[in-house]
């Protein structure tokens, strides 16, 4: 999960590229990797540390909603 802005910062910005580029070869291999940019979703006005921006919930429910669509259960 990555915040706005990262193309602006030298440091983060070959991260992001490499991100990408390491989700398309574990797919391309057959994995089921995924990478979500808020601001390609329409979520804007994240930092760095989502845990503590204004709208750390809706985070967290994108997580959640990820979590109990992928991840098997034991029961």
């Amino acid at each position: 999960m990555w915040a706005e802005d990262v193309d602006a910062f030298p440091r983060w910005a070959p991260r992001l590229k490499n991100c990408r580029a390491f989700i398309d070869a574990a797919n391309a291999a057959g994995a089921k990797a995924e990478m979500l940019v808020l601001p390609e979703v329409g979520i804007k006005g994240n930092t760095h540390m989502l845990m503590q921006d204004d709208n750390s919930l809706e985070i967290a429910d994108i997580l959640i909603d990820w979590i109990g669509k992928h991840v098997a259960t034991v029961e």
